[in-house]
């Protein structure tokens, strides 16, 4: 009786050993607001607003990541306190020349919003979703009850271009998601804080295909950070 193997048996542990050695795809640890960025996007400017953030998420800069926080901060801690007018003044006035006109067409745009509407702030939590490579932090900047009782987990658009629905979309459906980690009950809601626009979701969209698109939006997104 023979010993000996096939020619080939003595390659395959080792072709096995090399596929084992790959390395893990790289993840890709981002906020909702940098996916809506992409998701609001069109044509060539998804490409550059991934190669901006890919840049700021591993070079961070004073005027990049941390641009928009303290007028969110004042918003959030001026309905809070029922002071939204002395606290958004005051962010405004300590913000630096390049951050000023930004915060006070948010300013504007916010205390247009509250015109007939008050909502009290509820606390909100945070989760994590992870799609392929992409791993992404859900978090709702603040939450609003209404005087009716309906309290809704919000995520404020506050960046110069307009909102699209695409990416007004993408937010809602996620927060839609994770409602039970963060606001249990709640509902979601988007607001294009400058242009004073509130956006909700339709409760007729078919789920199941809005989660399919948002799945091409994610593979899309990694296809153009790797490229970045």
């Amino acid at each position: 009786m023979s010993n000996s193997s096939s020619p080939g048996s003595a390659a395959r542990p080792v072709a096995a050993l090399r596929g084992s050695l790959r390395p893990s795809p790289r993840v890709i640890k981002i906020s909702l607001g940098s996916f809506v960025d992409y998701s609001s996007g069109t044509g060539a400017m998804r490409m550059s607003t991934v190669l901006q953030q890919r840049r700021l998420y591993e070079e961070p800069s004073p005027h990049g990541l941390s641009f928009y926080p303290r007028i969110i901060n004042a918003i959030r801690a001026g309905r809070a306190e029922g002071r939204d007018d002395e606290a958004l003044a005051t962010v405004v006035e300590q913000a630096g020349r390049v951050q000023r006109p930004h915060y006070e067409a948010i300013a504007e745009g916010w205390l247009g919003c509250l015109r007939g509407w008050r909502p009290t702030v509820v606390p909100t939590g945070s989760a994590r979703w992870r799609c392929g490579q992409l791993d992404l932090g859900v978090t709702p900047h603040l939450g609003l009850r209404e005087a009716n009782g309906v309290a809704f987990a919000t995520f404020l658009y506050v960046k110069e271009r307009p909102l699209s629905r695409d990416g007004a979309t993408v937010a809602l459906r996620l927060l839609e998601r994770h409602m039970p980690e963060l606001l249990p009950n709640g509902v979601p809601l988007v607001i294009d804080v400058r242009r004073g626009r509130l956006h909700r979701l339709n409760r007729r969209v078919n789920r199941a295909k809005l989660d399919a698109w948002i799945r091409g939006e994610v593979a899309a997104y990694v296809t153009h950070w790797e490229a970045a």
